[in-house]
Order: C-alpha cells, then sequence, then structure tokens
C-alpha cells in the first residue's frame, strides 16, 4: 500500500443539487475529470468534501460511491475525522472494508489533545485497520514528537497528511524525529518547497489539479525548472480561493462544465458576491487552463 500514497491525490469534492442532496452524476464527473487531469489517485471525504455536513450513512454511501466511480483507474483515501472517537473507528473499519487503499483522520475537534488522549484515539485507529492511517495535521495540531512516538508503537501510524500553514518547517522536523520512517502528503499550497524536504505528493483540493500532476511529474524526473512552469501557472487562482476555497474552486468547475453548480450544503460558510466573480473570471481568463 506505501508505494501506491504518493503523487497528487485531490480531494473529491461532494456535488450537491439545489435541494442539498448529493448529485451523483456529478460525483462521477468530478471523479472522471480529475483522473483525465492525470491524478496519481483520490481522496473521498475529506474536510473539502464537506464531510461534516454529512451523516455517518451518507459518508459511508460517498466512499463507497467514489471508490466506484473511479473503477480501480486509481487508489483512493478515504477520510475518516469525525467528532469522537467512535465514529472515526467506524469509519476507518468501513474504508477498509469498501476498497480503500489507506484513510486520513484529523483528532476529533473537541476534547483533550494531551500527548496521552492523542496516543489512546490514533493508536484505536491504527488498531481498526490494517492499512495505513494517515495522521492528518490541520485544524488540530498533532505536535511532530508526538507522530513520531505514535509510528514507533504503530507501523501503520507511519503516514501523515500535513497542512499546518509551516508545513514545510514541520515536514523537515518530522523527517528528523520519526527514526521509523515516515510518508508524508502534504496539502499542496508550497508542493515544490514540501516535495523538496521529503514530502511524497500532496492531497489538494479539486482544482489546480492538472498543474500540481505536471509540477509533481516534472520534479520527479529531475526537471526543476519545469517543475516551478507548472506550480507557477496554478498561483493566482490558489492564492485568491485563500478567501473561500471550496465556494470558488466549486464555481471553477461549474464554469468549466464538470459539475452543474456550485452549491455548498447549509449551513454555508462561504459566499461569492458579484465582484468576487468579476475577479474570479479575470483570473480564469488571465491565466488560461488547465484549471
Amino acid at each position: 500500500m506505501e508505494s501506491q500514497i504518493r503523487g497528487i491525490f485531490p480531494i473529491v469534492y461532494t456535488p450537491y443539487d439545489t435541494n442539498g442532496r448529493i448529485d451523483e452524476d456529478d460525483l462521477q464527473s468530478l471523479v472522471d475529470y480529475l483522473i483525465a487531469q492525470g491524478t496519481h489517485g483520490l481522496a473521498a471525504v475529506g474536510g473539502a468534501s464537506e464531510c461534516h455536513k454529512l451523516t455517518i450513512a451518507e459518508r459511508k454511501w460517498l466512499a463507497e460511491k467514489t471508490i466506484q466511480a473511479a473503477r480501480g483507474r486509481v487508489p483512493v483515501l478515504v477520510g475518516t475525522s469525525a467528532t469522537n472517537l467512535s465514529d472515526s473507528v467506524e469509519l476507518t473499519r468501513h474504508a477498509n472494508e469498501n476498497g480503500a487503499v489507506g484513510t486520513f483522520c484529523t483528532p476529533p475537534l473537541h476534547g483533550g489533545r494531551t500527548s496521552e488522549t492523542l496516543r489512546v484515539f490514533y493508536g484505536a485507529l491504527a488498531r481498526a485497520s490494517t492499512l495505513p492511517v494517515l495522521i492528518q495535521d490541520a485544524q488540530v495540531i498533532v505536535p511532530p514528537t508526538v507522530i513520531a512516538q505514535l509510528g514507533e508503537e504503530f507501523p501503520n501510524l507511519r503516514w501523515v497528511k500535513e497542512e499546518a500553514t509551516d508545513s514545510g518547517h514541520r515536514i523537515t522536523e518530522l523527517q528528523r524525529l520519526c527514526k521509523a520512517g515516515v510518508t508524508i502528503m502534504s496539502g499542496g499550497s508550497y508542493l515544490l518547497d514540501d516535495l523538496a524536504r521529503g514530502a511524497v505528493g500532496a492531497i489538494p483540493g479539486s482544482v489546480g489539479v492538472g498543474d500540481l500532476v505536471r509540477a509533481y511529474n516534472l520534479f520527479a524526473a529531475g526537471d526543476l525548472t519545469g517543475a516551478r512552469a507548472a506550480y507557477n501557472h496554478f498561483l493566482p487562482l490558489s492564492f485568491f480561493r485563500k478567501q473561500f476555497p471550496l465556494a470558488a474552486s466549486k464555481e471553477v468547475l461549474r464554469r468549466i462544465g464538470v459539475i452543474k453548480n456550485a452549491h455548498l450544503r447549509e449551513p454555508k460558510d462561504q459566499i461569492l458576491d458579484e465582484q468576487d466573480l468579476r475577479e474570479l473570471a479575470a483570473i480564469m481568463e488571465t491565466m488560461g487552463p488547465p484549471y
């Protein structure tokens, strides 16, 4: 499994219809689009999939449907972050039983975050899984020292989804501390720096994938100039969408015909106004595809 978890694995956004129901046709369209962009894998049911707005039953269904939509063309990781340990364990077991190549998970947003509570949480996930479990450092910070200790105790916890704002320095620190070895996927915002520090790929959103794939492939081939050019092509859009990552990204996908609409499920926390839409149009026109 380890050799499959490298390269660009974009989070698959969840398309919704006007009534807030998951649009299965658009899900298939998005999966096909991402694979056509050359992605090395997919990441289902992550935070950018609006997993926190889905029921456990919906999350299981979405994981299964995304894996089915991929049709074995690329490997699929599944997110299992939840508000409590029992739900994360249940989702981890479900992913193991339905064709995932691994899972990724943040600690619960609420509750204790001491070294011991993190050890108990991730230890339970490790025991529930025969696959790699990527420790996700995002909204809840997991200290590198704790990650190193977990990797010593549980071999399937020697994977990290690193998304902190100082991801580069953390990647360097993880490489130094994890004597048992560690496989690191970054968030993709600082892809070339992260790769140079030892990351083996990234788990970005569903836009900019063509550029990030090309940048990764060229970096791996030793063409650093070409990798920089591909990465730089995505930067204007990447920078713009930091204000409202999901709303802007879905609008891009709607404009290029991948999904029918850019709806977020309620409660919405990101809204584009008329000036945002004009600025997005100007950026897309200036940069040109791929998006």
